[in-house]
């Protein structure tokens, strides 16, 4: 019984061992480099409206909500593309500098101007209540997009959206 005890006790602990060896993916770093081409005013612009579906099929607007555009780089992708609503933006603070924000109209509509030619995350968080036992609670979820603007377009009827 007591060899029974050991080799259980061994192969808990190796289990152990084993979890703790295996590594997280590296958090990614904030590389100026490829901020630099986003850091100077551009003639570019983009006009569009941010919105989510609901699974029952009614649209939520991102009306009176932060509409944000970020360059898309090795730093923002992580963030962008995991697809958690949690993660809708970086947090490095030496990306704020290279972040335009702007508050979406009554439909959701937005507008980004002076931007230079670049890649971008264009992303919206949307919440809105739903009845809840004897109250309500809080419903929603991240409308976002990758665009590409080049230099002096207006790209414009840019639809942010997630579906149910």
């Amino acid at each position: 019984m007591r060899y029974v005890w050991i080799l259980t006790l061994t192969l808990v602990l190796a289990a152990c061992s084993f979890s703790r060896g295996r590594s997280k993916k590296p958090k990614p770093q904030f590389v100026a480099a490829e901020y630099a081409p986003y850091a100077t005013a551009g003639t570019s612009a983009v006009v569009g409206q941010a919105f989510l579906k609901t699974r029952g099929g009614d649209v939520k607007y991102g009306a009176g909500n932060k509409v944000t555009l970020t360059p898309v780089t090795s730093y923002s992708t992580p963030y962008f593309e995991s697809g958690s609503a949690k993660l809708v933006s970086p947090s490095d603070p030496n990306v704020e500098e290279y972040t335009w924000s702007t508050i979406g109209d009554g439909e959701g509509r937005f507008v980004f101007e002076g931007l230079p030619p670049g890649e971008y995350y264009v992303a919206c968080w949307i919440t809105w209540l739903v009845p809840y036992g004897k109250g309500t609670r809080t419903s929603g979820g991240v409308a976002r997009r990758r665009i590409t603007v080049g230099p002096d377009e207006v790209l414009e009827n840019v639809i942010v959206y997630q579906s149910g």
